[in-house]
Order: C-alpha cells, then sequence, then structure tokens
C-alpha cells in the first residue's frame, strides 16, 4: 500500500511540475500579417490574372471515419483558415461584386452548424475571425455556393490562371498500371475549359516567402518547441528497462496535448536498441532492454508550426563507455555545425562541417579508415528548414538569411554485423536542434531539452509520469 501512495504522490507531483509549463494564452498570427502575405502575393502576379487556392479535402481513414483534419500549408500561410471546404481567390486588378464593391480577396467558406461536426467558420467568422471582408480592405467573405457564378465573372478575359490544387501528387494504380499526375491531369483539364488561358503556379512565391519567418511564426515555433523539449525531459525521466517505446510515445504525446498542441507535426519515432538504426522508425512496438539505446525524433505542432527536435538517451539511465565515444562524436558534430549556421553562409557548409567531425571521430574509433566510409553510417543529411511543415519549403545550399528557421542533426547508425568491434553494434545515436538564424549568430531554441551525457543521466535519476501503474 505504501508503494502505492508513493507512486500515486509522484505523478501528481509530476502533473504539476509539468502544468506550470503551460501557457496562458497561445500565439497567434493577427489578420493583418496575413493580409500583408496575400498583399505580397498579389504584387507578383500577372496584372491580368486570377489565382486560386484550394483548402484540403478530408481524407477518408476508413469506412465512414477520416484521418483528423490538417489545412494545406500555402492555403494556411495565406488565409489563417484551418478548414475544408474553403477557397482563396485573389484577383490584382479587382472584381465588382454584386453589391458593388470591389475587391481584390475573396475567401469562400462554408457555413452553419452541425450535431455531427460542430459549427463551420462562414461568413461572419470569416469576418471576424480572419479579417475578410474588414473596413478599409479590399477583401471580401462569400458562401461557398456562389463561388462558381463570382469564379466566372473573375476570369472572364483575363490571361493568366495561378491554380493551387490541393490534391496528393501522385496516385498509382496497380491495375491499370498507371501513374496519375494530379498537376497534370488538372493542368490538361482547365487548357481544355480554358484554352485561352496561361496556366502557372505560385510555388516560388510562397517557398521564398515562408523561408523566413516573421516574429509571430518564430513564437507559434518556439511553443511548438517548448512542448518538444518539455516532452523530452518527461520521458528521460519515466525511461526504463522493461517498458516498450510505445508508452514513451505515451508519455510524449501526453505531454504535448496537455501542452496545448493541437497536433504531432509527424508520427513519433521511439525506436531502441536495432530500431535505433532505422531512420523514419513508427511501429515503436518494442521492449527496451538494459543496455539499449533510445532514439526519440519528436516534434509538437502549434498553429500549424511544427518542432522536429531529436534526443538519444541511454534506457538504464548511464551511458556504457561504446554509447559515450559514439554520442560524443555526434555532439561534437552538432556543436560545429550549428556554428556554421551564419547569414550569408550556406547550409551545405554546416553539413560539410558535421560530415568532417563524424568521419574524424568513426576513423579515430578504427571504425573506418577514411571520410568515405562514413556514408555506410551517416547515410541522410543534417539538416532542413521547418515550419509549416516539418521538412519545410526551401532550397538546401542558398545563403543563410536572419529568420530561416533550420534543424542541426548529425547521426551515426551502427547496425549488428558491422565490420567493427561488437560494442558498438546496435548503437544509433542522433540529436536534433532547431536553429534560428538571427544577426547575432545561430541561436538554439531547443536547448531546454539537455544533451550533455551529464545532463542527460542526471535527469535520468528522476521519476517521471511514465513510472507508475495505471489505476494508482
Amino acid at each position: 500500500m505504501m508503494a502505492r501512495r508513493t507512486q500515486s504522490t509522484r505523478l501528481i507531483v509530476a502533473l504539476l511540475l509539468l502544468s506550470s509549463t503551460t501557457w496562458a494564452s497561445r500565439p497567434a498570427i493577427t489578420p493583418e500579417e496575413y493580409r500583408t502575405r496575400r498583399a505580397t502575393v498579389l504584387s507578383r502576379m500577372d496584372s491580368s490574372s486570377v489565382a486560386v487556392f484550394r483548402a484540403n479535402d478530408t481524407d477518408q481513414r476508413n469506412g465512414d471515419v477520416n484521418y483528423r483534419y490538417r489545412q494545406n500549408s500555402n492555403f494556411l500561410y495565406l488565409t489563417g483558415c484551418d478548414e475544408w471546404g474553403a477557397t482563396l481567390v485573389l484577383v490584382p486588378s479587382g472584381l465588382t461584386l454584386k453589391d458593388n464593391r470591389t475587391v481584390r480577396e475573396i475567401l469562400f467558406v462554408t457555413g452553419g452548424s452541425s450535431q455531427w461536426t460542430g459549427d463551420r467558420l462562414g461568413v461572419e467568422g470569416a469576418m471576424k475571425e480572419l479579417g475578410f471582408g474588414a473596413e478599409g480592405t479590399l477583401s471580401a467573405a462569400l458562401p461557398h455556393e456562389e463561388f462558381s457564378e463570382v469564379f466566372a465573372r473573375a476570369i472572364a478575359g483575363r490571361r493568366t490562371l495561378y491554380y493551387a490544387h490541393s490534391l496528393p501528387e501522385v496516385v498509382n494504380d496497380p491495375v491499370s498500371g498507371k501513374r496519375f499526375v494530379t498537376s497534370r491531369e488538372i493542368r490538361n483539364e482547365l487548357k481544355a475549359k480554358y484554352p485561352d488561358l496561361e496556366l502557372k503556379n505560385l510555388n516560388s512565391v510562397l517557398s521564398e516567402m515562408r523561408s523566413i519567418k516573421s516574429p509571430a511564426e518564430i513564437a507559434l515555433l518556439q511553443a511548438a518547441i517548448d512542448a518538444t523539449t518539455t516532452a523530452q525531459i518527461e520521458a528521460f525521466k519515466s525511461c526504463e528497462p522493461g517498458m516498450k517505446e510505445f508508452e514513451l510515445q505515451a508519455v510524449i504525446e501526453y505531454c504535448f496535448a496537455r501542452l496545448g498542441a493541437e497536433y504531432t507535426g509527424f508520427p513519433s519515432i521511439v525506436g531502441s536498441g536495432p530500431n535505433s538504426q532505422i531512420l523514419h522508425y513508427e511501429a515503436n512496438r518494442r521492449e527496451m532492454q538494459e543496455r539499449d539505446v533510445v532514439l526519440m525524433d519528436i516534434g509538437a505542432e502549434f498553429g500549424g508550426y511544427s518542432a522536429d527536435v531529436t534526443r538519444t538517451i541511454p534506457v538504464n539511465g548511464t551511458f556504457t563507455e561504446a554509447q559515450r565515444s559514439i554520442y560524443t562524436i555526434v555532439l561534437a558534430a552538432e556543436e560545429a555545425a550549428i556554428r556554421e549556421m551564419v547569414i550569408g553562409a550556406s547550409s551545405n557548409a554546416a553539413q560539410k562541417k558535421a560530415y568532417e567531425v563524424l568521419a574524424q571521430g568513426l576513423m579515430d574509433l578504427g571504425i573506418i579508415s577514411d571520410a568515405k566510409g562514413l556514408t555506410k553510417y551517416c547515410p541522410h543529411g543534417v539538416s532542413h528548414p521547418i515550419g509549416l511543415e516539418v521538412h519545410d519549403v526551401g532550397v538546401m545550399g542558398a545563403p543563410l538569411k536572419a529568420g530561416m528557421v533550420l534543424t542541426i542533426e548529425p547521426g551515426l547508425y551502427i547496425p549488428a554485423g558491422s565490420p567493427c568491434d561488437e560494442g558498438y553494434w546496435n548503437i544509433g545515436i542522433r540529436i536534433e536542434d532547431d536553429v534560428l538564424v538571427t544577426t547575432d549568430g545561430p541561436k538554439v531554441l531547443s536547448l531546454q531539452a539537455p544533451r550533455t551525457i551529464e545532463e542527460i543521466e542526471r535527469v535520468m535519476q528522476k521519476k517521471g509520469i511514465g513510472n507508475h501503474s495505471l489505476g494508482d
């Protein structure tokens, strides 16, 4: 009985500590910022053109059950609308509506209330919450039932149509053997219907815009990162031999939800022992063993913006000498790469530096004989942008600019059977942090999650919310 009381007490204390990290309100992007983004897009369009952006449709999971809805990233970036059944139309030269208003931006939305799915945004919501139709703006919110009629007038006499569909890019049919490329199929249909129109897209414009984060976007990313690092710490404290990987996943995703994240930015990766070798491992079913490491690559999502933070820890709380050796190399590579994240530098410079440190470390241990051998033990790149997508838009290798946020994530993976000492087998180490490029140099946004060996082992001596039995 005493043991059960102690466990319950530890759980209550842990929950109280976790609660103390919650935010009174989530950061938000204002309607004015969305309007500025649309104005930028309008300024980059041909004068005699129309642009159409579609919200994502719902996606069927099975039967009459849909997957949880996630908005198309470009549509969310331009509108702030996170509902399906919506369409944005931009007309640089303006369009006169039936009520004699001249507008350049129209958001078509679905309205009404449903006992099954709750209230929809509707025209009033689009005006009140998103600012469409606000006084002094050349914008309007209209019911989606009016789209066909309004669009027909908007496109009349224009020379160019920018169309951003929201369907999956490729569909493969195994029976016919045909590979359907949706952008090509849609383009063919539009050319048949509007033969006089030139069809273009605005992907390059939006990619350029999205690669530089505003202060509001950085605040949302920081909220997602803070939830992620809090979850990492709680997983450190909860981890112990005999747990299943999915139990750590449950701790992590409970923290996300408890701290207000709407989604995971991607399926949580919790891979122990041999599974630490699998870069995008998602099963998370294995029982963790005494001398395993467990690699946790996770990210919470706030307001559409996703974190991406990886930590690797010893399941029993203490690194073996072999694990310490590999971990030390990876951490040194990460720190060296982060120092390269300065304005004007190529993001490839960070990768080059990380590879140099990783290769030299493995050569010093006698695991490889020359730098070319690194690819066997580090088969991936070490950086990518984050934002509205965990692998966000942006050109790797382009010069870094203030406001860019990228990961640095070197790793080493030594599978069983490798031509090296068996003590290194089944050690997979990845350390990943989220880095903001600033005029004062790189700023690591995810430092809350311990990453030195000493810090990790110290935190793992504590008990977390996963160290109790259900029902206590």
